[in-house]
């Protein structure tokens, strides 16, 4: 049997050829002060032992989660208080959702990633996600604020690699 080789250096994803960004209803958002972004999955799973002592693990979900950190500008929030059904879909209308009408946020995130590959060297994964924490912070060590979004993935779309 021959060894394939994966992970070879001009398949390595550029930090500064890609971007992530949310679709929810007819707006997109690009993130172009991107910092960090986190895609975990995660099995959930049944452990079990027949009669004699075989182990056996069975499948019954996942809780896959997400985090994205981008650095922290007025245009992520809304202009005037107002209505989250108003409102764009911006960080100011994720929080009156979670806070105050008890609302998960449900949205579409889409990241695109550029290879040096000769063909398909274009990374695409693009998943539905509950939008469940938003964090602010200052570091002290960065000279700006951060925000982070996390929640829950319900569903994956596309994991792959693509020729655009």
């Amino acid at each position: 049997m021959a060894d394939l080789d994966f992970n070879e250096a001009v398949n390595i994803a550029k930090k500064f050829k890609g971007f992530f960004r949310i679709t929810d209803g007819a707006d997109t958002f690009r993130y172009k002060e991107l910092q960090t972004v986190t895609i975990t999955t995660i099995a959930d799973t049944e452990k079990h032992y027949s009669d004699d002592g075989v182990k056996n693990i069975e499948s019954i979900g996942d809780s896959s989660v997400f985090s994205l950190t981008t650095k922290l500008t007025a245009d992520l929030f809304d202009t005037a208080t107002a209505s989250a059904t108003t409102q764009i879909r911006t960080i100011g209308f994720y929080q009156n959702a979670i806070i105050n009408d008890r609302l998960i946020p449900l949205a579409t995130f889409e990241g695109i990633s550029e290879t040096e590959a000769a063909s398909n060297k274009f990374i695409h994964v693009e998943f539905t996600a509950f939008i469940l924490n938003i964090q602010q912070s200052r570091v002290q060590s960065d000279g700006s604020y951060n925000v982070t979004i996390t929640g829950e993935i319900k569903s994956l779309t596309e994991s792959n690699r693509q020729s655009t």
